[in-house]
């Protein structure tokens, strides 16, 4: 019983050390690239519609967006769709 209580306690103190090992010699990760400015925060999607149908309702409204950290707006559709257009 004594050589099969060494055995295991040796041989979990070597994969013990074995594991240490692996864990210093594996490489380090690379860092991250930089986010570009859409992926720093959300977009916001909306019809102009939503801002008073015009564009300058939209620049009336930017500093509100501002203040809830939108990182974009993403306005559509600018124009009004055709009704008789296939591709609508």
């Amino acid at each position: 019983r004594l050589v099969l209580l060494v055995l295991f306690w040796g041989g979990w103190l070597g994969m013990l050390g074995a594991a240490a090992a692996i864990v210093a010699q594996a490489p380090r990760c690379q860092p991250l690239p930089p986010k570009a400015w859409w992926e720093l925060g959300a977009l916001y999607r909306a019809p102009p519609k939503a801002f008073g149908g015009d564009l300058k309702g939209v620049a009336g409204h930017l500093e509100h967006l501002a203040g809830l950290q939108v990182g974009g707006l993403v306005l559509g559709p600018v124009y009004p769709p055709k009704p008789k257009d296939p591709q609508n």
